[in-house]
């Protein structure tokens, strides 16, 4: 093991936290922005853990677990739920160092668990703070709100349907994947700050084409 080498393993070790745990949607895109490309790399001492998205209701920690250990050491695996139990259609994974975790985003980004295409990325929020599907309808910074767990089959039409509901919806997108399938996300932007606080606050856990969606901020 060669300086560097011995040198981002002992960063990572120090900054490795045991993740929260919290609901946790999937990761927020800009438009035209594919989710399932590859991540920017780990920069040195980057945290181990990685946040995976579009994950299969049905599927266990183990089930994470057993498909995330195929590149490195997994230390920690867990589903992230709602306040009732039920899955959010995300989870955490924390691995034994930081370059275990790029190989899961740049080899796992893609593969199938439980019949859904997953995608990987670092945990932005590095253990810290909520990871909670929806966001608080506190201050925003923008009119657009990210919204995960879709179904499959939701177009960009039923999904500017069903968050009308909370306001005047100037665009409805649905982000794809690079082979042109459906990523399981979407953005929609709001005419008012006040109608996406709504939407944040009114339509998380609610029901479209029988999946429970979560809706929050786009961050990005």
């Amino acid at each position: 093991m060669d300086k560097l080498d011995k040198s981002l393993d002992e960063l990572a070790s120090m900054s490795r936290k045991a993740p929260t745990r919290a609901q946790r949607g999937r990761a927020s895109r800009r438009y035209g922005t594919n989710p399932y490309s590859k991540a920017k790399p780990f920069v040195a001492g980057g945290v181990s853990t990685v946040y995976v998205g579009n994950l299969d209701w049905k599927v266990t920690w183990k089930d994470l677990k057993d498909h995330m250990k195929s590149v490195g050491e997994v230390e920690h695996a867990d589903v992230l739920t709602y306040n009732d139990g039920k899955s959010s259609g995300g989870g955490l994974v924390r691995y034994a160092n930081a370059k275990q975790a790029q190989r899961a985003i740049n080899e796992l980004t893609g593969t199938y668990l439980n019949g859904r295409t997953i995608f990987v990325r670092e945990d932005r929020e590095n253990g810290k703070g909520s990871h909670k599907g929806g966001s608080s309808a506190g201050e925003l910074s923008g009119t657009t709100v990210f919204v995960g767990n879709l179904s499959w089959q939701t177009s960009w039409q039923d999904l500017k349907d069903h968050m009308r509901s909370a306001g005047e919806v100037e665009k409805a997108d649905i982000l794809m994947r690079s082979d042109g399938k459906h990523s399981g996300a979407g953005l929609v932007t709001f005419k008012t700050k006040e109608a996406a606080r709504k939407a944040m606050k009114e339509l998380t856990d609610s029901s479209l084409n029988g999946r429970l969606i979560f809706v929050r901020e786009d961050r990005e």
